[in-house]
């Protein structure tokens, strides 16, 4: 078993899973440095063993073993998780004690178990075959509203910013007679993540399947965008498109090398170079 940089996590592998043993307590202290173990082990089991040629591991196994749960934090980490999973297409599951009432009741409350298959240990979470998903019966933003039921007064769950925030979105030909470029400028968070959700979606079902995202240098990132974004390039790659993110402010740079997915982001027939030369600016 591995130590991580977070004290009280620590890794192993079984069974081709990556097993992640959580620490005694889980809180929002916490929470960024687990978060960030378990984003790394779902970007190693979707990428496979090195020498493997591409060989997909079983998936990966968070271990809340005796762990307490102070806050929401553990719940909100289950759900984002899934949702990265479900992404990368890497199997998510969950081990909690018969004994640990408290987290199981929980997961049950939140939906969560229904999301993520709950085992009692190890073994068994590394041996079972992947249960059939129940389609419709649950998503994440159900169980992170319920999680917010669950803990009405937990700061780390408040969805709306205390500041008003703006996101300026525009859009532009790349003069290649192929691309549209979406614009960005103002800040991208809570709020306004899911209004360029709405518009790349717009843009997708109006048949437009190579898009580039450029992003003033000054945006500000204040949460994660990538699931939508993944969410978009997949749709997109699907029917031969793409999705290219040029010039990524430093934060969500760092986020993106950290998961592995900076070659996930590129245009196709050099796009990013006839654009970043001017070729479509606005």
């Amino acid at each position: 078993m591995k130590d991580t940089a977070v004290p009280g996590l620590s890794t192993e592998t079984r069974r081709g899973f990556i097993v992640l043993s959580l620490p005694a307590q889980i809180s929002w202290q916490n929470y960024a440095g687990i978060r960030e173990e378990v984003s790394r082990a779902l970007t190693l089991a979707c990428a496979g063993a090195p020498g493997t040629r591409g060989v997909r591991r079983g998936g990966v196994v968070v271990d809340f073993g005796d762990a307490v749960l102070l806050d929401a934090a553990g719940l909100v980490l289950m759900a984002r998780a899934e949702t990265r999973a479900q992404l990368l297409g890497c199997p998510l599951r969950a081990v909690v004690p018969a004994l640990s009432a408290h987290v199981r009741r929980a997961l049950r409350l939140t939906g969560l178990d229904r999301l993520v298959p709950v085992f009692a240990d190890v073994g068994s979470a590394t041996a079972a075959p992947a249960p059939e998903p129940a389609p419709g019966e649950v998503d994440t933003t159900h169980v992170l509203d319920a999680i917010r039921a669950l803990h009405p007064g937990d700061a780390g769950l408040t969805p709306t910013p205390p500041a008003p925030s703006e996101l300026k979105i525009t859009t532009t030909e790349a003069g290649d007679g192929d691309h549209t470029v979406v614009h960005l400028s103002g800040v991208l968070d809570e709020v306004t993540v899911p209004r360029l959700g709405e518009t790349l979606t717009t843009l997708v079902e109006g048949d437009l399947r190579h898009l580039m995202v450029r992003m003033h240098d000054r945006l500000g990132v204040r949460c994660d965008p990538l699931p939508i974004l993944l969410g978009i390039r997949w749709r997109v790659a699907a029917e031969g498109g793409c999705l290219a993110l040029p010039a990524m402010p430093a934060k969500l740079r760092e986020i993106v090398d950290r998961e592995g997915l900076g070659s996930v982001f590129t245009g196709c027939r050099s796009i990013e170079d006839r654009v970043l030369s001017g070729a479509g600016s606005g």
